[in-house]
């Protein structure tokens, strides 16, 4: 009778706990299976137009106008509070340096950040001469960008069409980022790009 009393609540036991798992991998998979869908959709058609402050001269920016006198831009949000952006920014500056022949520039954005605390990082490294420091002073650049977490890296042609993102830090000098931009940055493969190509990629590491 005890016997049949402890194996009748073993199994309701086991039962319970079969259904959870089965109930969690179920959620799971969901989940997975949504983002995998929408992985190589960009929602961010355009480059946002959003002022800005260099660090270095407080000088007021317009991000429209930096891309004028470039034949393309990086726009790269991080902050000097984030771990991944300090270990990922000495190899972003030098793959910023190889290109800067190509007329690319690169505007980097301090989110939620201090212009001493800015400065202070940025004097450990050179900067490029095609790389502008910005600090986002009214914090809306994330919003704008729809980022989430950082470091994010969009890139956009000489039109302001966004064609790559970058989630999370990027191992920059790769060789297959230097041979990628050339085609990411030609004119008319740029502009043949279909919305949902899958030349326009979210990329994460």
């Amino acid at each position: 009778m005890r016997i049949n009393s402890f194996l009748s609540k073993l199994l309701l036991i086991v039962s319970v706990l079969l259904v959870t798992y089965l109930y969690a991998r179920y959620e799971r998979n969901k989940y997975y299976s949504a983002n995998e869908n929408s992985s190589n959709e960009l929602v961010l058609k355009n480059l946002p137009t959003f002022n800005s402050v260099e660090v270095s001269t407080g000088q007021l920016l317009n991000s429209q106008n930096i891309l004028k006198s470039s034949s393309g831009l990086f726009v790269h949000i991080w902050g000097t509070w984030c771990g991944p952006c300090e270990k990922e920014m000495p190899e972003f500056l030098k793959y910023a340096e190889t290109v800067e022949p190509k007329g690319v520039k690169f505007l980097l954005v301090a989110v939620n950040d201090e212009e001493m605390k800015i400065k202070k990082f940025m004097a450990r490294y050179s900067i490029p001469k095609n790389v502008i420091v910005v600090i986002d002073k009214d914090n809306s650049a994330m919003e704008m960008f729809g980022t989430m977490k950082v470091p994010e890296t969009f890139l956009f042609d000489k039109l302001g069409k966004h064609i790559n993102k970058f989630i999370g830090p990027q191992e920059w000098l790769q060789e297959s980022y230097q041979t990628r931009l050339d085609f990411w940055l030609n004119t008319k493969n740029s502009q043949d790009l279909a919305p949902n190509s899958q030349d326009r990629k979210i990329e994460t590491h």
